[in-house]
């Protein structure tokens, strides 16, 4: 994983077991719609709860407890507002749990969507996420603590 702020990119590396499975709609949403979803305000009940769920991720991260990294994958900032450009994105994250993933969230500006899993479960989750979203690219993907390597633009 890599955490970038004040112009520092900090590197970890994930829990050990720590997978994802990726599904990736056919229908691309554009990343300035989804960034003009966002409004330049929120509400602070919805800042307080995504800033207390992503420190409840970085804790679960940092003890590998895949419990609290589930729990820290719960949002109200971004997820809930772009919910009208990518609803049945949405609705595959409310039902993660019950496909057998630790969490799942909107990858980036959407709609892609990243299932976590612990590589025990992840084959289960792969094939039931490609049951429920057959029209999506569905793929298994790993964690590593280098980050993205951008080669062009």
């Amino acid at each position: 994983f890599v955490i970038c702020a004040d112009g520092v990119a900090e590197r970890f590396d994930p829990v050990p077991g720590l997978e994802g499975v990726l599904a990736t709609p056919p229908d691309p949403v554009p990343t300035a719609e989804a960034r003009a979803a966002i409004p330049e305000e929120v509400p602070l009940a919805d800042a307080l709860h995504t800033s207390a769920h992503v420190a409840l991720l970085l804790l679960g991260l940092g003890r590998g407890d895949l419990d609290l990294v589930g729990r820290g994958l719960s949002d109200r900032l971004h997820q809930p507002r772009r919910e009208h450009l990518y609803p049945r994105s949405v609705e595959l994250v409310r039902r993660s749990g019950e496909l057998g993933a630790v969490g799942a969230t909107i990858s980036g500006a959407g709609p892609s969507v990243l299932f976590w899993s612990h590589w025990e479960q992840t084959g289960m989750l792969l094939e039931r996420v490609r049951d429920v979203a057959a029209d999506c690219r569905v793929r298994r993907v790993t964690f590593t603590s280098e980050g993205a390597d951008v080669r062009a633009l």
